[in-house]
């Protein structure tokens, strides 16, 4: 049976399988030097679309942001445009004097 202190990871023993590790790797690149170029790009693709995504998602980001103030600026001018028909305007109630105006004409 093994111990439980023999099954632990030492940072002697991280080492080791690290070291060990990077051995085979070279060793591999060694035998196969096409492998370089080919792993360099497989790591470098992954970087570049996120790099991409990132400065997108910057762009779109302000795009919106000048696009929520357009919108609110709009709004602004639509508000004013209101408060500008409602104060020229002789009634408040516009509706309800087309209303009365109907009542009275019908009679």
């Amino acid at each position: 049976m093994i111990k439980e202190r023999d099954s632990m990871l030492t940072p002697k023993l991280i080492h080791e399988n690290l070291h060990e590790h990077h051995t085979q790797v070279l060793q591999l690149f060694k035998q196969n030097p096409w492998l370089i170029p080919v792993t360099t790009a497989l790591h470098i693709v992954p970087v570049a679309i996120g790099v991409h995504g990132f400065w997108k998602s910057r762009a779109l980001s302000k795009q919106l942001k000048i696009e929520r103030e357009k919108t609110k600026q709009l709004a602004l001018q639509q508000v004013d445009k209101v408060q500008m028909t409602m104060a020229d305007h002789h009634c408040q109630m516009p509706a309800l004097h087309h209303l009365m105006m109907k009542l009275h004409s019908q009679h």
